[in-house]
């Protein structure tokens, strides 16, 4: 949200990020990335475990 707005306590310094809005749909984008793949491999852990208590796979 700071990073959006180009608040003065997030981009006003020299070693900051002139393009706040931009960093901030970066910052974004790599979340939702995240989020994605971590509700994909729970799903994928979550069928493993329900398939291998009914024998399916063994890992011998």
């Amino acid at each position: 949200m700071a990073l959006q707005n180009n608040h003065h306590s997030v981009t006003g310094s020299t070693k900051d990020p002139e393009n706040g809005p931009a960093v901030a749909a970066s910052i974004f984008t790599a979340v939702a990335v995240y989020a994605f793949f971590m509700v994909f491999c729970g799903i994928q852990a979550f069928l493993h475990v329900r398939s291998s208590r009914r024998g399916a796979i063994s890992l011998n």
